[in-house]
């Protein structure tokens, strides 16, 4: 079976302000990363349908060019929306192709693996359309059979594929995905900081940044949030380098509907005490529900204390260490700031998903608050005994 790649990147990018596939992420334009996953994976050719700032565009994949699976192509009416990119990438196709896979500029997490995935899942179960999911939230790229390109190409306006993928509902295959990293998509440029938090560790991200210690209100508490306090069944994992643990993380997610829900968790620990803080953010970004999740654990601390707060959020650790420069979510690091100006923090990366069972705890707290769009005092208390009370031995350690 033959199938063969669209990627669009025609786009005026309104929402991000400027040409959105000439945006730079690690040092290559986000159209060149897409171009360079598609050609890596198992597709037979890469049409790249050029648009908005078409020469730019073709500069910035000059390199790929000699590549013979490689054919650009300029849509003349990139103006009137996505479906008349997805006429002329379809137009383009060379005899024979069974699929398409339709791709687009924003989501450098992806990878030729993932690709060959759906490519494989589509071989195999012969849908009509393949797209991935990671629990219950539709993903990119999409592929669709030949059998709808007449659908397709009758398609007008700003209008994907996404009226096809409700019409044929049963013949549609969902391949399931373990993360949800490489749907990761860049509408904003908050969105591509946040793409941060899916890298390596930068250098010096386990250093610490320290802040004064004066006193602060007791009650750190806020509204929307719950604790549990139980002791550990495991010893104590706090050294004399530090009082209190934090582990927080955030969640957004986008569901098909195209609403945002995002939320944020962290789980405080002080001797054998622990204690987890959740909140519902609505419609706020990834970054903002990392943000705030730190806030959520420093601001639950009574009395100075010396701090190590763990994230999988390279953006807030950078930042916080003054390697980044705060472009925006001002109120946010402000409210971070208060929060651990009484105490000494020492601010460390860990990588998500990396076995870390308190780590664990808070991301499935937070994107259970997402994807409930509440705060359950009862599923959150269950939650943290479920997976404490199953780990015989501490693995993480509050030192810095």
């Amino acid at each position: 079976m033959t199938i063969d790649g669209i990627l669009l990147a025609a786009g005026l990018s309104r929402r991000f302000g400027r040409p959105k596939q000439l945006v730079e992420w690690r040092g290559k334009p986000l159209v060149r990363h897409m171009a360079e996953t598609a050609l890596a994976s198992r597709l037979r050719h890469v049409i790249v349908v050029l648009g908005h700032a078409a020469p730019e565009v073709r500069r910035a994949l000059a390199p790929l060019l000699p590549n013979p699976r490689l054919r650009l192509v300029f849509n003349a009416e990139y103006e009137e929306g996505q479906a008349s990119s997805i006429r002329r990438g379809l137009r383009a196709l060379a005899p024979g192709a069974d699929a398409a896979m339709f791709l687009t500029c924003d989501q450098p997490l992806l990878t030729p693996t993932l690709l060959d995935a759906l490519i494989e899942a589509f071989v195999r179960h012969r849908p009509l359309i393949c797209y991935p999911i990671h629990e219950g939230v539709r993903g990119s790229p999409v592929i669709f059979a030949a059998e709808l390109f007449p659908e397709l190409q009758a398609l007008s306006g700003d209008v994907g594929g996404r009226v096809l993928i409700e019409k044929y509902r049963a013949r549609v295959h969902e391949q399931k995905i373990s993360s949800a990293g490489p749907l990761t998509d860049v509408d904003t440029p908050d969105d591509l900081l946040a793409l941060e938090d899916e890298a390596d560790p930068p250098e010096g991200a386990r250093a610490a940044s320290f802040g004064s210690s004066r006193s602060r209100r007791a009650d750190g508490s806020a509204p929307g949030e719950e604790w549990r306090a139980a002791p550990l069944p495991f010893p104590d994992p706090v050294s004399e380098a530090a009082d209190v643990l934090i582990v927080c993380d955030g969640s957004s997610r986008r569901l098909p509907s195209g609403e945002r829900r995002a939320a944020a968790a962290a789980i405080v620990k002080r001797g054998s005490e622990v204690a987890i803080v959740g909140q519902y953010l609505g419609a706020a970004t990834n970054q903002q529900a990392e943000i705030v999740a730190a806030c959520l654990g420093l601001e639950a601390i009574a009395t100075p204390s010396r701090v190590r707060v763990l994230t999988d959020s390279a953006y807030v650790v950078r930042t916080m260490q003054g390697l980044y420069k705060r472009r925006a979510n001002h109120a946010l690091w402000e409210r971070l700031e208060r929060a651990a100006r009484p105490h000494v923090v020492a601010w460390v990366w860990t990588p998500g998903h990396a076995g870390h069972p308190l780590q664990e705890v808070c991301d499935r707290a937070a994107r259970l608050i997402s994807r409930e769009g509440r705060v359950d005092p009862a599923e959150l208390t269950a939650l943290l005994d479920r997976h404490l009370a199953s780990r015989e031995s501490p693995t993480e350690s509050a030192s810095p």
